[in-house]
């Protein structure tokens, strides 16, 4: 009876000594794991903004639109910021801009505004304008961003031929009337075919006339003896015809020509 109390004993003061130990090294390890952290405490990695709306100092700084990007700001006039010595301005360069897209005056036609001067003239065939830009130092031709850039022939030879053109001329037949080679006339009206095509996207789109004159034109087409009426939409200040319709005289074509109209009316 002794033995088994003395074997009792011993296996419950085992126990505790087991689970005394479990305890003391359970607080031994949070202890150096809480000494580890306060020498190297956890960096997070910052991620990298792969656009300015990931990064929250961009997005505090500033503020983005949806539909466009900030507005560029107002240029002071260069007559107000060079010198007044010198001599005056003699050549108009109303409608020119400085194709520098650095320059502050990049873009602006205003001659009030823009920093350009005449810089003599070049050209063999005729005489050719140079404009310079005195902000940027940018010296450009008179004829760059036109069907005219870079070409040596005189340019009322070239209106010519692409009058001609225009009136139903063909290439070839072009060719043997004016003498120049049928790839240089097809290189011409091609230009002449990009130059129309911005000018009409940049003046002839969205737009909102306040006022217009509905009138008809009585035509007979070649190949048959039918009468078809051209139907016209005339803005009164600048003789624009934003809409053509052909078709008979009818209700139903005036109809049509009213509908094609609405848009372009403010």
């Amino acid at each position: 009876m002794a033995f088994h109390v003395f074997v009792f004993l011993l296996l419950f003061f085992l126990m505790l000594s087991l689970a005394w130990l479990g305890r003391l090294y359970v607080l031994h390890q949070g202890l150096a794991h809480w000494r580890a952290g306060a020498l190297h405490p956890v960096v997070h990695r910052l991620l990298k903004p792969r656009t300015p709306r990931d990064c929250p100092a961009c997005c505090l700084s500033s503020t983005f639109s949806s539909v466009a990007g900030p507005k560029p700001l107002p240029v002071r006039p260069w007559p107000e910021v060079k010198s007044r010595r010198g001599a005056p301005k003699r050549i108009n360069t109303e409608g020119f801009a400085c194709p520098n897209h650095r320059c502050p005056y990049f873009g602006i036609t205003d001659a009030h505004v823009h920093a350009l001067v005449g810089d003599g003239r070049h050209g063999n065939a005729e005489l050719i304008q140079t404009f310079r830009c005195q902000a940027c130092r940018t010296t450009f031709s008179a004829r760059r961003h036109t069907p005219l850039y870079r070409l040596k022939t005189p340019s009322h030879h070239v209106a010519m031929v692409l009058t001609a053109l225009a009136e139903g001329l063909d290439a070839s037949a072009a060719e043997r009337v004016f003498g120049y080679q049928q790839a240089t006339i097809t290189t011409w009206l091609t230009r002449a075919g990009r130059h129309a095509e911005i000018f009409h996207e940049r003046c002839f789109r969205n737009l909102h006339i306040p006022h217009l004159q509905l009138d008809e034109i009585r035509t007979r087409l070649r190949s048959t003896t039918q009468v078809l009426w051209l139907w016209l939409a005339i803005d009164p200040l600048t003789k624009i015809l934003p809409v053509l319709h052909l078709g008979p005289r009818t209700q139903h074509a005036a109809h049509m020509l009213v509908s094609r109209s609405s848009p372009v009316m403010a």
